[in-house]
């Protein structure tokens, strides 16, 4: 067969994008060659000062403390380890705000479309508040306000096994063995393959009670094998001594007044987005969920939310990244995170300050960049669910 001429305004279209493309490749060329440039002069100016480069820095002992870990830290832990930390610290505050934020914003969407005059004023005012106060503003005010108002040690709020004083909130901590610990993992695992595997079987036969009922006795049918392994679990519960609370896991007041700033102010312009998605979800929807006895926060968790995450993820996304931006402002109040850590305290001891700086910018990128995964993963089942 004769291959097919193309055509004149083909030709004439490709003619037509010739001059910007070769613009675009003599810009990249540009940047190219400016950024060689400057890193070339950065290598020349340290070695000609004697500063030594490289990231071996990263083995050498750190000689400080952190006050929250979750790993274990100590002075003779590397710099690595301090990183590591670090970042754990940071995406803890960022999954706390994030979750609470969305939480806070649904309430606040759902009640901004309310037919309640009250609740639905209460809302609109909690939006047009929050919003327009800075948010570093509300972190030093839930530091160094709220915060500051509670308790010395020796009068703590207590709640069962949790302590809630001016040093923090204190939680019970689990304790392990080792072999406990790896077959709690093993069992968590196999309790998350199964009931995957179930749901997409089985979901047409059960409903949400169905499915919470399955879980449970699934979750118990995975536990149930530690008990013949003999793994050891113990629960340490915080107490008060002296003038210092020991055991149990601390979450430092840091930690709760960034999340309750970041949570706040971010969920303000999360429940107009949500608000936005709901409203594109056509009223016969909500009728039809009524005819079928659906009424209240039954259709809004069965009917409308699912449809209206169609629409409101995608720029909702751009709000978490945001958040997970935000939280550098940790900084400010001391908390330990990448910014306060990696940005702060190693870069001033080890004196590496290029190499400190670009593992910030890559564990912050990284921050990002997984959380617009995950959002387009959710978003992708959505639409492939809305398909079916």
């Amino acid at each position: 067969m004769r291959a097919r001429p193309r055509s004149k305004p083909d030709r004439v279209f490709s003619m037509e994008r010739l001059p910007g493309s070769i613009g675009q490749l003599m810009l990249l060329a540009a940047v190219a060659w400016l950024a060689w440039h400057c890193i070339a002069n950065f290598i020349g100016n340290a070695r000609a000062l004697g500063v030594s480069m490289g990231f071996g820095f990263l083995q050498s002992e750190a000689g400080f403390e952190i006050a929250q870990s979750m790993i274990s830290f100590g002075p003779a832990s590397s710099y690595r380890d301090a990183i590591v930390v670090a970042t754990l610290n940071s995406l803890l505050v960022i999954v706390l705000a994030s979750l609470f934020g969305t939480l806070i914003s649904l309430c606040v969407a759902f009640g901004r479309l309310s037919t309640h005059p009250l609740i639905r004023g209460a809302s609109s005012l909690y939006i047009e508040v929050f919003r327009n106060i800075p948010m570093l503003l509300q972190i030093f005010f839930w530091y160094f306000s709220a915060l500051a108002l509670l308790p010395g040690v020796g009068d703590s709020y207590q709640l069962g096994a949790v302590l809630l004083n001016n040093r923090g909130l204190f939680l019970p901590r689990l304790m392990l063995t080792p072999m406990a610990f790896w077959g709690l993992v093993a069992a968590l695992a196999g309790f998350v393959v199964l009931f995957i595997v179930l749901v997409r079987s089985t979901r047409p036969r059960f409903g949400p009670l169905g499915l919470a009922l399955l879980g449970v006795v699934l979750l118990a049918l995975c536990l149930a094998p530690l008990i013949f392994i003999h793994a050891q679990f113990g629960l340490e519960r915080p107490v008060v001594e002296g003038f210092n609370v020991g055991g149990g896991f601390a979450l430092l007041p840091e930690l709760i007044a960034l999340t309750l700033g970041l949570s706040i102010y971010n969920s303000t312009f999360l429940a107009e987005i949500f608000r936005a998605g709901i409203m594109s979800v056509p009223r016969g929807q909500t009728e039809a969920a009524a005819t079928v006895g659906l009424t209240g926060v039954r259709a809004a968790v069965l009917v409308t939310l699912p449809q209206a995450l169609r629409l409101a993820l995608p720029p909702a996304a751009g709000q978490y990244q945001t958040l997970a931006k935000a939280s550098s402002l940790a900084a400010a109040i001391g908390y330990p995170d990448i910014m306060q850590i990696v940005g702060g305290t190693v870069l001033s001891q080890t004196g590496q300050a290029l190499e400190a700086m670009a593992l910030v910018v890559l564990l912050y990128a990284a921050i990002n960049l997984v959380i617009a995964l995950v959002v387009n993963l959710v978003n992708r089942r959505l639409l492939r669910a809305e398909r079916r």
